[in-house]
């Protein structure tokens, strides 16, 4: 009798045991899935876009009204917004402006700065602005259209633009109310590239 209850207990313990690593090896694996799709959710997804990409967003926003469809010719660069960057620092850019820069003073300078850069191109961008302001207040033509210029910093992104379809005429208000129409669609664009119109940075000199 002692036998065969010795058996019943060693059978029992036996089928526990496989009872036991059975679970473990279950909760292993379902561990092991948990764990791929939470590493699969938290890679986020790539929304970065190139200074190419984000020029051809804001040309296609104003269609007609884009005037800035000439590269910066690269002897010209540093007379212009970008080429006031430390191009060392710069990791990939875009520079246009208006086929006659003296008649339109349109231009789209987008930089991808190296890191701790893009706040130091913001103030390099903002002295270019400043010497423009200076020029429209001497020979005022384009005014609305300057005065709204754009300049943002998105990460190590900084856009600045002046950029929209010119006003042919006489009337301040017009001409104003063109400009906001414009540059309305290029905050558009650049919204659906970042989902949010960041804050604008170009500072209109008071003198």
């Amino acid at each position: 009798m002692k036998k065969v209850i010795t058996v019943i207990l060693a059978a029992l313990m036996l089928l526990s045991f496989a009872a036991c690593s059975s679970n473990q090896n279950n909760n292993s694996n379902n561990n092991a899935s948990t764990n791929t799709n939470e590493s699969k959710n938290d890679t986020p997804a790539k929304t970065e876009k190139s200074p190419a990409e984000i020029e051809e967003a804001i040309a296609k926003a104003l269609g007609d009204g884009y005037l800035c469809t000439v590269d910066v010719p690269e002897e010209e660069l540093f007379s212009s917004a970008i080429g006031r960057l430390d191009l060392t620092k710069v990791k990939n850019y875009v520079a246009k402006q208006a086929a006659v820069a003296a008649v339109d003073l349109d231009s789209v300078a987008i930089a991808e700065c190296d890191d701790g850069y893009a706040d130091e191109a913001v103030a390099l961008f903002n002295e270019f602005y400043d010497q423009t302001i200076s020029y429209i207040r001497q020979y005022p033509f384009g005014v609305a259209k300057v005065e709204g210029a754009r300049l943002y910093k998105v990460g190590n992104t900084v856009i600045f633009i002046i950029a929209g379809a010119s006003y042919d005429g006489e009337d301040s208000e017009a001409e104003a109310k063109l400009a906001a129409e414009e540059y309305a669609k290029i905050d558009e664009a650049i919204k659906s590239i970042f989902g949010t119109v960041p804050e604008n940075l170009a500072v209109i000199p008071k003198n």
